[in-house]
C-alpha cells in the first residue's frame, strides 16, 4: 500500500494512510530537470524582464504561527536540504540552462543556524557566480553576519512579511514579529545592497483607520525596493478562517488572485480596501519614481532606462495617487452616513 495516495474505486474515495514527514531531504534524487522544456519558459522571461530566472526549493515548512497562513502541505515542521545539495542542483542548473537568477520559492530560506554562511562559503568556494532573491522573516534576519552571508552568496531581494505598521495587527495576526524589526531589518538589508521588498495585508479583523494610516506610513519611511499588497483571505483550515466563516454566506472564495474583495464585514466596505490598494501602489511609485530623479542630479552615472521610466511614470502615478485618495474619502463619507 503506497502511503499518502488518495483515489477513486468503485465510486468510492480510497484514502490510504498519510506518509511519514520526510526530515533528511539530501536523500531525494535532484529534480529530473532534463524531462522539461525549458525553452518557452526562458523565453518568456528574457521578453518580459530581460533575463532568465528558474525556481529552485531548498526546504518543506515554516515552524511559525501566523494565524492567517494555511500549510496544508508541510504544517509547521520545518525540514532543509544541506547547501552542498543545493550547490549540487545550481551546478547542475547552470550547465542545463545558463540561466540568470534563482527565486528561493521556500517560505522561509536558511533558517537553520549556520545555514546561510555555509552555503555562502560553498557558493565562493565553487565559484559560482549566480543572482537570487528569498523569502524570509525581519526577526531573522537581525543578525549582521548572516546578512552579510546573504550577500556573499549572491541574494539581490529578500521578500519579508512586513503585513502591517501597526504592532496592534501583527499581534491579532500571530505574527510573532514587531515593527521595530522591519525598520531595523530594511536598514541592515539595505547596508549589504540587499533589496528589502514587503508583503503587506490590509483588512485583517479590528483593524482602524489608524492602523492603515501605520502601515502607509511604514513604506513610505522605509521605501522598500517593492511592494505587494493584498487584502486579508481566509483560507480554509486557518484561525483566521474559524474567526470569520460565520460571514463567508454569499461569497467565501476569489475567482482571480487580483480580485482583492473583502468577503467578511470589517472597518470599511470592500471597495475602500480596493482603493487603498491602488492608492498605496500609486504614491509608492511616485516617492519611487521622484527619489530616482533625485539620485540622477546627485549622480548622472546611475541612469539607467529602468530609472528613465519609472521618472516619466511620475505624473501618472500622482494623478492616480490622489483619484484614489478621493475614491476613499468617499467610501469612508458614505460609511460614516450609514452609522
Amino acid at each position: 500500500m503506497t502511503a499518502g495516495i488518495i483515489f477513486r474505486t468503485n465510486n468510492n474515495t480510497k484514502r490510504n494512510p498519510k506518509r511519514k514527514i520526510l526530515s533528511d531531504l539530501d536523500t531525494l534524487p535532484l529534480p529530473a530537470w532534463d524531462l522539461i522544456n525549458i525553452t518557452p519558459y526562458k523565453e518568456a522571461w528574457q521578453k518580459s524582464s530581460g533575463y532568465f530566472s528558474i525556481n529552485m526549493n531548498t526546504t518543506r515548512g515554516c515552524p511559525f504561527h501566523c494565524n492567517w497562513c494555511a500549510k496544508p502541505i508541510y504544517g509547521n515542521r520545518y525540514n532543509s536540504r544541506s547547501p552542498g545539495h543545493v550547490i549540487s542542483e545550481i551546478k547542475l542548473l547552470k550547465q542545463q540552462f545558463e540561466f540568470d537568477h534563482i527565486w528561493f520559492c521556500d517560505d522561509i530560506f536558511g533558517l537553520k543556524p549556520g545555514w546561510v554562511n555555509d552555503f555562502a562559503d560553498l557558493v565562493e568556494k565553487e565559484k559560482i557566480n549566480i543572482r537570487f532573491k528569498i523569502q524570509s522573516r525581519v526577526d531573522l534576519l537581525l543578525k549582521e553576519n548572516n546578512i552579510a552571508s546573504l550577500a556573499r552568496a549572491g541574494c539581490e531581494t529578500a521578500w519579508v512579511g512586513a503585513e502591517s505598521g501597526s504592532q496592534k495587527i501583527l499581534d491579532a495576526m500571530d505574527k510573532g514579529t514587531t515593527v521595530e524589526q522591519i525598520y531595523e531589518a530594511t536598514a541592515l538589508l539595505k547596508k549589504y545592497n540587499i533589496k528589502p521588498a514587503f508583503f503587506l495585508q490590509f483588512g485583517y479583523p479590528g483593524e482602524t483607520k489608524e492602523d492603515i494610516d501605520a502601515t502607509i506610513k511604514m513604506v513610505m519611511d522605509l521605501m522598500p525596493h517593492d511592494i505587494g499588497v493584498s487584502v486579508s483571505y481566509p483560507l480554509p483550515g486557518t484561525k483566521f478562517y474559524e474567526k470569520v466563516k460565520e460571514q463567508l454566506k454569499e461569497k467565501s472564495n476569489w475567482k482571480d488572485s487580483d480580485e482583492l474583495t473583502l468577503m467578511f464585514k470589517n472597518t470599511y466596505a470592500s471597495g475602500f480596501y480596493k482603493e487603498l490598494h491602488r492608492f498605496l501602489h500609486k504614491s509608492y511609485r511616485t516617492k519611487q519614481g521622484l527619489a530616482e530623479l533625485k539620485d540622477i542630479f546627485v549622480n548622472p552615472s546611475n541612469i539607467s532606462a529602468a530609472s528613465l521610466k519609472r521618472i516619466a511614470a511620475v505624473p501618472f502615478h500622482m494623478t492616480g495617487k490622489y483619484f484614489h485618495q478621493r475614491k476613499m474619502k468617499e467610501s469612508e463619507i458614505q460609511i460614516s452616513n450609514e452609522l
